[in-house]
């Protein structure tokens, strides 16, 4: 091999490395718009940023080492530039698999939450009746008292469900509630399913939203067939519709 020819080898050599180092580099600046869409994700889901020099940061490891007896300067030198862009792509690629392992697990926390929230119609298809606040007893037709439900008429034999994920808590006669099914939703809530006709669970049994549980009726203190329907946060008691009004927007 003459010198001509080892020279002309030799700057196809430096020309490939700076395609490559070209090439890295662009990589690199291209992964700005995957770092946008953790920004993104992070903020939607409530989550803190990862600063911008974090995701400039490499990995470690082995540095390259310039070699005087084979390579030329300039050689070392694009090789010392495609070592350090390799490792900063490695970090990116490591820190982006790592958010979004994080951004997944807060997803299913999420996702867990809702399912426990109750949210959607207990009888679908069905209007809602008398609501949550005062009014007049429609039995004696004469005291005025706190309504802490909401009734919805149906037939009986009517399916009655579960309005989120949750354990069966009691089951029973609950005196002018009648036959009564309480579902514990966790994170505070609980809902009661009252003057069914009959209680398709047992007590312990863990539901799913949507699930039938019970039929509606007419027993305990009623005029007609409809369901009593309430819900309680942290042991309050609180209007049922405002979580009815729900199903719009949780993910079911």
């Amino acid at each position: 091999m003459n010198i001509r020819q080892s020279e002309q080898e030799h700057n196809m050599l430096l020309a490939k490395l700076d395609y490559v180092s070209n090439l890295l580099n662009r990589t690199n600046n291209g992964f700005d718009n995957y770092i946008a869409q953790d920004n993104r994700e992070r903020t939607f889901w409530q989550m803190a940023y990862i600063h911008s020099d974090i995701w400039s940061m490499g990995i470690g490891g082995n540095e390259y080492k310039p070699s005087q007896k084979y390579l030329s300067n300039r050689t070392n030198s694009i090789l010392g530039e495609i070592y350090e862009s390799i490792d900063v792509l490695k970090g990116k690629c490591y820190l982006r698999k790592t958010s979004l392992n994080d951004i997944e697990n807060k997803i299913e926390s999420k996702l867990y939450l809702w399912s426990h929230i109750p949210s959607i119609h207990p009888v679908p298809g069905r209007k809602l009746g008398s609501g949550f606040g005062y009014r007049i007893d429609p039995i004696s037709k004469k005291t005025i008292r706190m309504h802490w439900g909401l009734d919805i008429g149906a037939p009986r034999g009517t399916n009655i469900l579960a309005t989120a994920d949750g354990v069966v808590s009691y089951i029973g006669w609950n005196g002018g509630y009648g036959h009564t099914l309480d579902i514990d939703h966790g994170f505070g809530f609980r809902t009661r399913y009252a003057h069914c006709q009959r209680i398709l669970v047992k007590k312990g049994d863990f539901v799913k939203r949507g699930q039938v549980i019970a039929k509606v009726g007419n027993t305990g203190r009623s005029i007609a067939p409809h369901l009593h329907y309430e819900v309680h946060v942290s042991g309050v008691k609180v209007n049922p519709k405002t979580y009815i009004d729900l199903s719009s927007v949780v993910i079911n």
